[in-house]
């Protein structure tokens, strides 16, 4: 396979493929669900094609939103580093996006910022997440054409994400800044959002064949992959101005790194501004402006430098298809550049 087999141009035929296949499993849901009654049919179909809508931006015009073609081309990436081809993955890549739509929209659900739906609205949200991130992902497995081990591995891969994405979810909301470190704060990271790359990652490389051992390796690059994006997420959360997580009053990584470096006086100033970014726009941007001081910047790029590290370690330590392999090294050197101050080189 040469360099640009699975380039730009193919990754973008994937994610299309990818949308057409999403909207023929809403169909099929909606069907299911609403049991031949054309009312609820349509309304079960039609929020759910609003929901994955909203949430990724899936038109054309736009494009996918940031962490969108990673989520869609990481697991076909595996495949084609175990197999030289990387299309049979595509039902690995649908699901995963399936769990991100849920997972997501139950994190903005959950979020101690966001504005909290009532009643039916709020019940249809949630039925609609757990739809999309349940029963969808269910059907697609049991419908794959693979005997009957491989269809259980990636059914308890899927199975060992929602467990552990929802531990660190919810280390997420109980953690508060006061009292967090930079290593509980990667715990929680390593759930939330290192599990489900890992699921993406070793179930493409199931799907493809490999062995216990290649598969635990990919599992562990998916992690560290995920962990770096959710790094990159939060640095363009405050960058963008939308400053969810400081309204949401979460002890990020890049706060709590922040809050370690500062002595006892300017700790007591930079916790208080934050307990008040919660409330206040103003209080928001002087906590960003203090995150992404550029000396900050420096010292928290030093600190996770050894996670993009170790993912290009274990890029090279698996091997495989070097076309594949390129582009997942140029997967991490993408989510390294949302961090100034990490090389965008394999160690």
């Amino acid at each position: 396979m040469d360099e640009g087999a699975f380039g730009r141009a193919a990754q973008e035929r994937a994610i299309a493929e990818v949308e057409v296949e999403m909207a023929r499993l809403c169909e099929l849901l909606a069907e299911g669900l609403a049991m031949g009654v054309d009312g609820g049919r349509e309304m079960v179909g039609g929020a759910m094609s609003e929901f994955l809508v909203e949430f990724f931006g899936l038109v054309r015009a736009e494009g996918p939103r940031p962490g969108v073609r990673e989520v869609i081309t990481l697991p076909l990436l595996v495949h084609g580093a175990e197999t030289g081809a990387p299309g049979p993955a595509m039902p690995v890549a649908v699901l995963h996006l399936l769990w991100w739509a849920s997972a997501r929209h139950l994190d903005d659900l959950t979020s101690a910022g966001a504005p909290a739906p009532a009643g039916a609205a709020a019940g249809g949200r949630v039925l609609t997440a757990l739809a999309v991130g349940g029963q969808l992902p269910g059907r697609l497995i049991a419908g794959m054409p693979v005997g009957a081990a491989v269809r259980a591995a990636l059914a308890d891969e899927l199975s060992r994400a929602w467990v552990d994405a929802v531990d660190g979810r919810l280390r997420v909301l109980a953690e508060r800044a006061p009292n967090a470190t930079c290593e509980s704060v990667l715990r929680g990271y390593e759930g939330r959002t290192g599990a489900p790359y890992a699921m993406a990652a070793a179930s493409a490389a199931r799907l493809a064949g490999a062995d216990d051992h290649r598969v635990a390796g990919w599992r562990a690059y998916g992690r560290a992959f995920g962990v770096l994006c959710r790094l990159a997420d939060d640095r363009r959360d405050l960058v963008s101005g939308r400053h969810e997580g400081l309204a949401a009053g979460t002890a990020t990584h890049l706060l709590v790194h922040l809050l370690a470096g500062l002595p006892p006086a300017r700790r007591r100033e930079a916790l208080a501004l934050h307990a008040s970014a919660r409330h206040s726009a103003s209080a928001r941007a002087e906590m960003a402006a203090w995150m992404l001081d550029e000396e900050v910047a420096e010292s928290h790029a030093a600190s996770v430098a050894p996670l993009a590290g170790r993912a290009h370690g274990l890029l090279d330590m698996l091997g495989g298809d070097p076309g594949c392999v390129r582009e997942l090294h140029r997967a991490v050197e993408g989510t390294v550049g949302h961090l100034p101050g990490l090389p965008l080189a394999a160690a």
